[in-house]
């Protein structure tokens, strides 16, 4: 699979960087200097069952935060505008709150200014997130920690009503987890607003993903103790205008995105997206692709590395009428193969050696609304040779 942009393309790309820098704020009239001391002492103290307070205030905090082993707590807020922890002046620890513990509830604050990951939860079984903020205050920079939300290897996690901003990976973040729901939630300015990778049954659904490079994003990894995740629902979200420069750091996976993505599904097993409102992205409103058209190597003989039984259907979407990105390999792609017209769903048509049917990945696309649809096989594998517009093949629920 070759691919080689044009100086016209690597033009346009030094001129679409040129991007506003946005930002978030946080703020309370009431501030705790040794926010640190403060909070880590009763996580200390905690006992299971029990219930944490924190008071409204921005708490300063200049090391990680933990709470290790201790099963059913709650950690309660005054609410996510009232209880603000700041690690803006952050000095030490590779996240702002870590938790590894059973039944854990979190609800009602925020966790600013990470110097990595915002709030990581591991090995936890029974996690509830409920109005819950993440974000980094000084604007879209790949120095800012990678996930805002970053639940991995658990079970049994739900996110409802949380926001996370200005991740510079993903916002939203489900890895390597068992029974997922993520609804309610707002993801923006993130590179991936909302990502659930090698997880298994997963559900996404009444969220809103905006103003991020891709909206939404079902992956599947090589070389990690969970590979071959499946079965995924995405419906009733509104996935909107996802065309922010990406700020992810070179050699993270997300920074393969283009901007102007609205759902990627990569190596992604038994996923359905219907009902969904994906509206005004520039480069195409859903990519579905193998691992393989990434060209990276994985070690690992379990990883199946193939997307396959995709259902898309009654979903609305609407492009946008602006020139496709060119930044990265996908959208300089889509420029060369459709010059300046951004697409509706793209496949990358890469197929198991030996499967000669119409569709044997069993992809259906089926009664999208969508003005003239754009969609294309765009033959990959074969270096972009045989590009098929047709429906019909996935014509199927």
């Amino acid at each position: 699979m070759k691919f080689h942009p044009s100086i016209f393309l690597i033009l346009c790309a030094f001129i679409l960087s040129c991007q506003p820098n946005t930002k978030d704020s946080v703020s309370h009239e009431k501030v705790i200097e040794n926010g640190y001391e403060v909070i880590q002492e009763l996580l200390i103290d905690a006992e299971a069952g029990s219930t944490i307070t924190i008071p409204e205030g921005l708490y300063k905090i200049n090391r990680s935060i933990s709470l290790d082993g201790i099963p059913g707590v709650s950690i309660k807020g005054a609410g996510k505008n009232e209880t603000i922890l700041s690690f803006l002046g952050q000095t030490s620890g590779a996240e702002g709150l870590r938790i590894t513990a059973d039944s854990i509830t979190l609800d009602g604050f925020t966790v600013a200014d990470a110097k990595g990951d915002a709030i990581k939860l591991q090995d936890c079984k029974g996690v509830t997130l409920t109005n819950v903020k993440t974000t980094w205050t000084q604007g879209a920079k790949s120095t800012n920690g990678a996930y805002g939300f970053y639940p991995v290897q658990c079970e049994d996690v739900v996110i409802d009503n949380c926001e996370a901003a200005y991740a510079s990976d993903a916002g939203i973040y489900v890895g390597q987890s068992k029974n997922v729901i993520v609804k309610n939630s707002y993801a923006h300015h993130n590179v991936a607003g909302i990502e659930i990778e090698n997880c298994i049954n997963s559900e996404v659904y009444d969220n809103v993903a905006e103003n991020n490079t891709g909206g939404l994003l079902v992956f599947d990894l090589p070389d990690l103790e969970l590979v071959n995740g499946h079965t995924c629902k995405l419906y009733n979200n509104k996935i909107i205008n996802n065309n922010l420069k990406n700020f992810a750091s070179e050699g993270n996976m997300v920074a393969i995105i283009p901007p102007g993505s609205g759902v990627i599904l990569l190596a992604a097993k038994k996923v359905e997206v219907y009902n969904n409102e994906i509206l005004d992205h520039k480069t195409m409103g859903i990519g579905i692709t193998s691992f393989h058209f990434t060209e990276l190597p994985w070690k690992d003989q379990r990883y199946d590395p193939f997307t396959y039984d995709i259902s898309i259907h009654h979903n609305t979407i609407e492009r946008r009428s602006a020139l496709p990105d060119v930044t990265k390999k996908f959208g300089q792609m889509v420029n060369l193969l459709f010059p300046g017209k951004p697409q509706d769903i793209l496949y990358d048509g890469i197929l198991r050696e030996g499967n000669a049917s119409d569709n044997p990945m069993n992809i259906c696309i089926k009664d999208n609304i969508v003005d003239d649809i754009r969609f294309a096989n765009v033959d990959a594998a074969n270096d972009f040779d045989n590009v098929n517009k047709s429906l019909e093949p996935y014509d199927c629920i």
